[in-house]
């Protein structure tokens, strides 16, 4: 995700400001509601807390989603994280063509010096689906170096 986009965007600073302020309604109701059960002024400003989180959630997964790459955006030895958070490596050209796009981080994206003295990032040779990684996913090294 490209910097600062959580911080700067408009309508996730507003969710952010409103979450704030019910939270804050729910803290002096909270204060102001006497032991026992939870008081219909109470329920209500939980029931606004929640809806206010929920905004909030909702966009934090549209920036998520528009700054997630596609399929025809990785390049080989892209590490990338899933929404489930598992980490994925993605293959050789080769595995891609054979269907099998992504492969576990095991010594992939590993540094290799090869006897022309170029340094090379070393990638997977395939071995999961392209559809397995959950969506979205985010770029965390590109070219064996964090991404910006």
């Amino acid at each position: 995700m490209d910097d600062p986009t959580l911080y700067s965007d408009g309508q996730l600073s507003l969710a952010r400001q409103r979450m704030a302020q019910a939270h804050a309604v729910v803290t002096r109701v909270q204060d102001e509601t006497p032991p026992g059960p939870a008081t219909d002024t109470l329920l209500a400003a939980r029931a606004e807390a929640w809806a206010t989180e929920r905004v909030f959630a909702s966009r934090v997964v549209e920036l998520v989603a528009q700054h997630a790459g596609k399929a025809e955006d990785w390049r080989p030895g892209d590490w990338v994280l899933d929404a489930k958070g598992q980490v994925w490596v993605r293959a050789h050209p080769e595995g891609a063509a054979k269907g099998w796009p992504w492969d576990y981080p095991t010594e992939a994206g590993a540094r290799s010096d090869h006897p022309d003295g170029v340094e090379r990032v070393l990638m997977p040779e395939g071995g999961v689906e392209e559809e397995r990684p959950v969506r979205p996913l985010v770029l965390l090294i590109r070219d064996g170096y964090p991404a910006r």
